[in-house]
């Protein structure tokens, strides 16, 4: 048995990114002892270790971190192929992964897949919200084509096709006392009723630092993973959040909120990215997908 064929690296790739054996045998839909049992085989003719096992899973050791490479690679380069013969088939159709925070959410259906699949109708997407690191994981690891994410932190293993700088924003009932003005200090914001996304997306990391160095508590009313429930948190008059100021648009077009400048100079140097995993060859569906994407949205434009 070759130990690096293709069955044995699309099962690898659902361990590696499952980090369980289990949890990957149930997404292939095979039992457990038949890939613990492929992965034993694999060690034994390579003559290395490709995951330490734990009672909470598995962890790729170096060994397995090259491995994961090369599979990798393999999947994309054959996602890539795919694509390409798929150009010629009659009635074909593309499928695009995007993975996006769901700030973003209006912008990309109103600014972006509108015309896009007017123009391109062949393609299909599949869209799943995702907070800040996890976002960035799917794309790493081949679980998204794209990334859209906001404040994110860029690595080698990824790559910026668009970024814009997109500052943070008080977002303020309509009735409240700061609405008239243009702009507001961070602990004015801080002084009222706040609602927050949680800590697994960027924005609440980035206040609780802003608000940490300049020695502000950072108090918060109710913490969520959902903007549209901060969005309806303001509208009722509740309270303030913060979001970039393309995630309230819609809502401050019609009146029903305000958006203000925060007078924070860390909170204005925060940027949004379009991003896909590094040294990948892109499919011509998923370059064309990325390219109308970074001209159309609001959030790529400074």
């Amino acid at each position: 048995m070759d130990p690096l064929d293709t069955r044995f690296l699309r099962d690898f790739l659902a361990v590696a990114h499952e980090g369980s054996i289990r949890r990957a045998a149930e997404r292939l839909n095979v039992v457990p002892s038949a890939i613990s049992r492929k992965i034993a085989e694999a060690e034994a003719r390579l003559g290395v270790i490709l995951f330490e096992r734990s009672s909470k899973g598995v962890i790729l050791t170096e060994a397995g971190e090259l491995v994961r490479e090369h599979a990798q690679h393999l999947h994309d380069e054959r996602t890539y192929l795919l694509d390409q013969i798929g150009h010629y088939s009659d009635g074909s159709s593309q499928i695009v992964r995007i993975a996006t925070g769901e700030g973003f959410t209006s912008d990309l259906m109103e600014n972006g897949l509108l015309e896009l699949t007017h123009v391109h109708p062949h393609l299909r997407f599949i869209i799943e919200h995702a907070g800040t690191e996890e976002l960035q994981r799917r794309v790493i690891e081949g679980e998204a084509d794209i990334g859209i994410a906001y404040n994110t932190l860029m690595t080698e293993a990824t790559r910026s096709l668009a970024q814009s700088r997109q500052p943070l924003c008080g977002i303020v009932p309509r009735d409240s006392p700061l609405a008239g003005r243009k702009s507001v200090s961070l602990a004015e914001m801080l002084a009222q009723p706040l609602a927050m996304l949680s800590q697994a997306y960027g924005i609440r990391n980035l206040v609780g630092q802003a608000a940490a160095d300049r020695g502000l508590a950072l108090r918060v009313q109710v913490e969520t993973a959902s903007i549209a429930l901060l969005l309806r948190y303001v509208c009722a008059g509740v309270g303030v959040s913060f979001l970039p100021r393309f995630s309230a648009a819609s809502q401050a077009e019609r009146g029903d909120l305000v958006v203000l400048e925060i007078e924070e100079s860390s909170l204005q140097q925060v940027n949004t990215h379009l991003m896909v995993r590094a040294r990948r060859r892109l499919p011509k569906s998923v370059e064309t997908v990325a390219n109308f994407l970074s001209e159309r949205m609001v959030a790529f434009r400074d």
